[in-house]
């Protein structure tokens, strides 16, 4: 199965580096070829768009490029039906995802599998609608199907998030049904079923979900908060907007993950839990950043860790403590590094997450990760994506200890490397890289490949 993926990586890199889309050639234009997307006074730099060094952007014609090829859809404008739902005030966004990812060496299962997830993401926009003004109503359901190398790789190091939702069996769910209402430019309130990953991903597009960038979950998600903040929960509270960007918010949440069920029979049955999180955003160099402190409490019981609790009761077997309260705090900085500042879309950026969390209910004790991503780097390929991460997590004292007598645990850290490249404006193929050391000190070093083809439809 390594020779399948082995064959796909290397068709993937002579995309990358030996072609250019339809919707990327400007350089070519400026030699005197035939490219009738582009204008013939386009003016590119080494990097294979428009000049940043010059500043001479009016000259550049790269950005016609980019509407070749059907669009941004590969099933277009559905004979006129996307349009005229978004001029009435529903917007569509639906892609299908597929994978082949598995473990060569080390792991749990030397396996390769194929699968995929399919997700529609709704927007419904009062005014359009004839409702209030600022009311939108975001819907997100999701298909999964086949398989995944979830628990083949490294358990406590989810190798694929996309995969991780709705749950890991195949079905289909809504996984968000989030209302929010905007007060005015700078508040808002929300509530309803929110998908964790869609609000991260709204606060910080560049993590991707697992499907345009890193796949790992380590390399872009604090795992510590895990324990406080389900995948999928119900929750309400009130957001501080910055010239439309979540700067600060308030929610209270159920504890139960519900990405299957509407959760209004259990709700807050294990009292509630509350995350806080503000952000100090600036200007280092002239490049945009961001500071981002994120703290959660949980009011209710969890299982406890502590193996000093943990019993043999005749007739039940091995019973787990209960422990009040849990807690998580998270640092995140964002900063961009560099943007051709003809088209602010060609760019590289530094991100980083440091997170703490409470070790007797939570098996990440602390974590951390770091990476660098870029885009429009490769000359005459200005949306490809390509990506680098370190991340490290810290597990519980407690779960380490508990578990002694039968798995001896470390911590785990890994590496992940990705390419995505763009074949048209709608379908984009990504390889990836992930070297894992697990927390199974008697398994090896998991090296993980992996496929991805998105299309957006």
């Amino acid at each position: 199965m390594s020779r399948i993926f082995w064959i796909a990586a290397f068709l993937a890199f002579f995309v990358a580096t030996q072609s250019t889309p339809l919707f990327a050639q400007c350089d070519l234009c400026g030699a005197g070829n035939s490219c009738w997307m582009c204008e013939p006074s386009s003016a590119c730099d080494s990097l294979g768009a428009c000049d940043s060094q010059r500043g001479d952007c009016d000259a550049c014609g790269c950005a016609s490029c980019k509407s070749c090829l059907g669009g941004e859809h590969l099933l277009g404008d559905w004979g006129g039906l996307r349009s005229r739902l978004a001029q009435r005030g529903v917007v569509t966004d639906i892609r299908a995802t597929q994978f082949y990812q598995g473990v060569s060496s080390g792991g749990n299962n030397e396996r390769f599998r194929y699968g995929g997830k399919v997700d529609y993401n709704f927007a419904f926009l009062g005014e359009p609608l004839g409702l209030n003004k600022g009311f939108t109503l975001l819907m997100h359901a999701e298909t999964r199907f086949g398989q995944d190398s979830i628990l083949d790789a490294v358990g406590l190091a989810p190798s694929n998030a996309n995969m991780l939702m709705p749950t890991l069996e195949n079905e289909t769910a809504i996984t968000g049904f989030q209302v929010l209402q905007a007060l005015n430019e700078d508040w808002a309130v929300t509530f309803g079923k929110i998908n964790v990953l869609d609000l991260f991903n709204t606060i910080f597009p560049q993590t991707g979900r697992g499907i345009d960038r890193f796949m790992n979950a380590s390399s872009f998600f604090p795992l510590t908060v895990a324990t406080t903040v389900p995948l999928s929960f119900n929750g309400a509270g009130v957001l501080k907007m910055n010239e439309g960007r979540i700067q600060g918010g308030l929610l209270v949440l159920d504890s139960n993950n519900i990405p299957t069920t509407s959760g209004l029979s259990q709700l807050f049955d294990n009292g509630a839990n509350i995350a806080g999180l503000w952000r100090f955003f600036t200007n280092f160099g002239g490049q945009p950043g961001s500071h981002l402190f994120l703290g959660t409490y949980g009011t209710g019981t969890f299982n406890s860790l502590d193996p000093n609790g943990w019993a043999f009761v005749p007739g039940e077997g091995l019973v787990a403590p209960n422990a009040t309260g849990s807690w998580s705090a998270t640092y995140f900085l964002e900063q961009q590094l560099w943007a051709d500042h003809c088209d602010a879309d060609r760019n590289i950026g530094l991100f980083s997450q440091w997170g703490l969390a409470d070790k007797e209910t939570s098996p990440y004790q602390w974590c951390m990760n770091i990476s660098l991503d870029a885009m429009g780097l490769v000359r005459g390929r200005p949306q490809d994506r390509m990506g680098a991460a370190y991340f490290y997590s810290g597990l519980s004292s407690d779960l380490k200890t508990l578990a002694a007598p039968l798995i001896p645990l470390d911590d785990v850290q890994g590496a992940e490397l990705y390419y995505n490249a763009a074949i048209t404006p709608w379908c984009y193929l990504t390889t990836d890289l992930q070297i894992v050391e697990p927390a199974n000190e008697r398994n090896d070093t998991a090296t993980v490949l992996g496929m991805r083809l998105s299309i957006d439809l």
